[in-house]
């Protein structure tokens, strides 16, 4: 079982391009809401991404998540390979009918890209610190965690991922072993290294403006991944999109997950609540 839950969960296996998928399925389907699909971020999995939001939205609504697995020699992941298994657990679990979509990070670009595909299938979208191509800052940072990952330092991993996992006012009040909670032990696996060259090439600049979904977009004000810049420009790009900020850095689903969950169940209850073009007033820390 993925996470801890008052709530029964269904699990099931698909394959995909020699990957095997596992997803997880809970909650009752809503008369007016479609299900909701949740793709987590690079090196994640619905445990370390979901374990909040997961179990509270299946008390409201049905939802799914699914780990990314990696595909059989591969030796450069493509958007497409997981897009794919995005692909191959909604059809399992839902051959039809509408859905709403929330992906996080990495999991946001694949979201978005989903959607652009597949405009008849999702009717609602968040974007939570996503991006559409990546840029030099970036790929900088993506450097460094090339030099760490090759020195196999893992207290050194820890500090990379302290100083850019967390927004600053989170960090002055936690101490190292706090923050450990996105560092995990060891050295980064296989498919996280492949899942952070992929970030290096994102550019999804030619179908991000066919999305057709009712979306909000979710930027971290003091986001060093993945800076709010990135989720202003999938809020311009979007014709029926609304943008707010959460008060966090990159870890938002560690930093204020309830804030998130509000946010996000508001948004499903009511889509249209804010028009298009809106920026939603952000709560105060």
């Amino acid at each position: 079982m993925p996470v801890h839950l008052t709530t029964s969960v269904d699990e099931g296996v698909v394959s995909v391009d020699g990957a095997e998928v596992h997803y997880f399925v809970s909650g009752t389907p809503h008369p007016t809401r479609p299900p909701l699909v949740l793709i987590h971020g690079t090196g994640g999995s619905t445990a370390t991404h979901f374990a909040m939001l997961f179990p509270m939205i299946a008390t409201r609504q049905q939802v799914i998540s699914l780990d990314f697995a990696e595909p059989a020699d591969v030796n450069a992941l493509a958007l497409e390979h997981l897009e794919n298994q995005v692909s191959a657990v909604v059809d399992a679990v839902l051959p039809s009918g509408p859905i709403a979509v929330l992906g996080y990070s990495l999991g946001a670009v694949v979201a978005a890209s989903y959607a652009a595909h597949h405009p008849g299938r999702v009717r609602s979208l968040v974007l939570v610190a996503g991006w559409i191509k990546t840029d030099n800052q970036q790929i900088l940072r993506n450097d460094l965690y090339r030099v760490l990952r090759a020195a196999g330092d893992p207290e050194a991993m820890k500090a990379y991922s302290r100083l850019f996992a967390f927004a600053a006012p989170y960090v002055a009040k936690r101490t190292p072993a706090e923050m450990d909670v996105v560092a995990p032990p060891g050295k980064p696996s296989n498919f996280g290294a492949l899942q952070m060259e992929l970030n290096r090439i994102v550019d999804i600049s030619d179908r991000v403006s066919d999305i057709a979904s009712t979306t909000l977009i979710v930027g971290g004000t003091h986001d060093l991944m993945v800076p709010r810049h990135h989720s202003l420009a999938l809020f311009g790009a979007i014709a029926d999109a609304r943008y707010t900020e959460i008060a966090a850095g990159h870890s938002v689903l560690v930093e204020r997950p309830a804030e998130l969950l509000s946010i996000t169940q508001t948004f499903l209850a009511k889509a249209h609540r804010h028009p298009a073009g809106a920026v939603i007033a952000p709560a105060q820390p």
